[in-house]
């Protein structure tokens, strides 16, 4: 028996045979858009049990085995609860591929190590992705898993990365990747250590199906790096503005935590549209479309785009407020002064002695304080 067959046999996936289970994970699979459309295609129609348990028990040893902390394909218990979280809508494929190795690898390491606290030690407790991920990026874990993740691989994709810097100043740095290395810096080379798909140990795969459809955004906070706000990825063909562990997606936070940052990311991606449309051929046919970008930004985040600095107030007038008016009839040319709180008050009196006239009817002026 050859290797692989064993793992698929050992795949606690592949081996549940409740038909009730795997009718659920067929209509999972079915109603799933991010599966690679590829292998769902070589299915057919009508797959048998046997062939959605192979494909299945496939997708996740795949996922399983990059993981920035090892393969960790081996361990059934991920394998069962990940297919349950699956069945039950819990997550799609992104999430597992994109993002669930690197936690349950993260949680792994912690785990073998002794470094889990008491309450994070039963991983079946755990109901969902989001709440490995919330406890690994505990400041006390991330600089234990810091210690144990080999530090040449960040070095490696440091230095490979390619991207457009649209902002850098004391407060943001933003910029457009241009390929994985970028995302995995992103994601862990400096303050909080995100779980963006694009940045993970599979992420390639992730950064060339979004960077496709258009220019995927970085947003980096320096005021708050260790934050799980101080991090966020913008990609607004597929309607995406997310922060650090994408527990947030919504256009009014970011537009709340960045008043006027989303003009100005649309303003520097114009400014630099040159420079993203030849750094970008080889992901997309003729590079990217600066003008389109901006307007998927001002489209899809409207809340954003359209935040700022409050208004200052207007500066006093100084032809209103309280004193002597000039008030000249235009018509005759005669001219009285009257005294007056404002310009209305003003109208106001002389509309009330003449019923039949306008504002139109009259010039009025401030006088003059003598000094």
């Amino acid at each position: 028996m050859k290797l692989n067959q064993i793992v698929l046999e050992a795949n606690v996936a592949a081996k549940l045979k409740d038909p009730k289970t795997i009718k659920m994970l067929s209509i999972a699979m079915r109603h799933d858009g991010t599966l690679p459309k590829a292998k769902v295609a070589a299915l057919g129609p009508r797959p048998t049990d046997d062939e959605i348990l192979k494909l299945w028990s496939e997708l996740l040893d795949a996922s399983m085995q990059t993981t920035d902390y090892g393969d960790i394909s081996q361990d059934g218990k991920f394998d069962e609860w990940l297919t349950r979280m699956y069945i039950n809508g819990v997550a799609d494929y992104e999430d597992i591929n994109g993002e669930g190795g690197d936690a349950l690898g993260a949680w792994k390491a912690l785990s073998v190590r002794g470094k889990l606290k008491e309450p994070h030690q039963d991983f079946n407790k755990f109901k969902n992705l989001r709440q490995i991920q919330a406890i690994i990026q505990n400041r006390d874990y991330r600089n234990e898993l810091n210690k144990i993740k080999d530090a040449e691989v960040i070095e490696k994709h440091k230095r490979e990365k390619k991207e457009t810097t649209l902002i850098d100043d004391e407060r943001y740095l933003v910029t457009v990747p241009y390929n994985y290395g970028s995302c995995y810096n992103f994601n862990n080379a400096h303050g909080f250590n995100a779980s963006f798909c694009t940045g993970s140990s599979s992420g390639a795969t992730w950064f060339n199906r979004y960077a496709d459809d258009g220019p995927i955004i970085s947003v980096f906070d320096k005021a708050n790096g260790d934050d799980v706000n101080g991090k966020w990825q913008i990609h607004a063909p597929t309607n995406q503005i997310n922060n650090g562990n994408q527990t947030i997606r919504k256009d009014e936070k970011f537009a709340e935590l960045f008043p006027g940052l989303m003009k100005r990311i649309a303003d520097a991606i114009q400014a630099n549209a040159d420079e993203l449309k030849k750094n970008s051929t080889e992901i997309v046919s003729g590079g990217y479309d600066a003008g389109k970008a901006v307007s998927d930004l001002k489209n899809k985040f409207p809340m954003s785009y359209n935040s700022g600095e409050p208004e200052a107030e207007p500066e006093a007038d100084a032809n209103d407020g309280p004193g002597v008016y000039v008030v000249t009839q235009t018509a005759s040319g005669k001219t009285a002064r009257i005294q007056g709180e404002n310009r209305q008050d003003i109208i106001a009196k002389l509309i009330a002695r003449y019923p039949d006239s306008t504002e139109a009817d009259y010039t009025i002026e401030k006088a003059q304080e003598e000094a």
